[in-house]
């Protein structure tokens, strides 16, 4: 099972390969999955995902749409994903969790460890308020939930981002309008789409200051914005450990 959801995931990596976008770029995704899967290697992981490629290739030359080319087919295979998964779910989380994250200040995060479709790359969530998080959850999407019964990882931290109290009002009450929204599963390439509509837990506080705050919380600006990559963006600093 693991080894078909790693073909899945490689693939979404391929799409770069059979698409014009230059190798240095191609050779950044590579190492980004790698980087939360260490197990795989970026050979391996290259050769599983050609087993995906689909038989028509891009010219190398045509550099139109190799965007919406590359967003299609990750869309495609995150929602395979997805209808493997709703099933059971077990696209996120996979631990026990056994620890009350309790309150922290409005702007402030969590960051768990967690797993999406076996990839190790932990979960966020936002305080709306004190006592309130906000968070994008497979396969509910944004919600609202108490800090007293969300429930995380042994490991798990909370921290704070350097900015203003106006900056975190602003983005706390942005990111709670998007409840509703749903779960997004494109997340290898979350910092291309759109800041409304469907999204995952890192693309929503990553949205909510980067629109209301100017910060880019991407540790490595690669192409897909994870947990971690906000846990350890440099404008944040540490509160607590849970």
């Amino acid at each position: 099972m693991k080894r078909i959801i790693a073909f899945a995931l490689a693939g979404i990596l391929v799409i770069g390969v059979q698409s014009p976008i230059r190798a240095s770029a191609v050779q950044q995704q590579k190492d980004e999955m790698v980087s939360i899967q260490p197990i795989v290697s970026v050979e391996e992981l290259q050769k599983q995902g050609e087993e995906l490629v689909l038989p028509t290739r891009m010219s190398e030359k045509n550099t139109n749409g190799q965007m919406d080319k590359q967003n299609q087919l990750s869309k495609a295979i995150m929602k395979l994903l997805a209808e493997h998964f709703v099933k059971t779910d077990k696209v996120q989380g996979g631990g026990s969790a056994s620890y009350i994250v309790g309150p922290s200040a409005s702007g402030d995060f969590f960051y768990t460890p967690a797993s999406t479709a076996f990839v190790d790359h932990g979960h966020v969530g936002l305080y709306y308020t004190s006592n309130t998080i906000v968070e994008s959850v497979f396969p509910t999407g944004v919600r609202s939930i108490s800090a007293n019964v969300r429930m995380v990882e042994k490991g798990a931290v909370v921290k704070s981002v350097s900015t203003t109290s106006t900056v975190k009002r602003n983005v706390a009450n942005w990111a709670y309008t998007q409840i509703g929204q749903p779960y997004s599963l494109n997340f290898m390439n979350n910092r291309n789409t759109g800041h409304m509509g469907a999204k995952n837990c890192s693309k929503l506080i990553w949205s909510a200051y980067l629109l209301f705050g100017g910060l880019d919380l991407d540790v490595n600006k690669g192409f897909g914005v994870y947990p971690r990559d906000i846990r350890d963006a440099k404008q944040t600093t540490f509160v607590r450990q849970i």
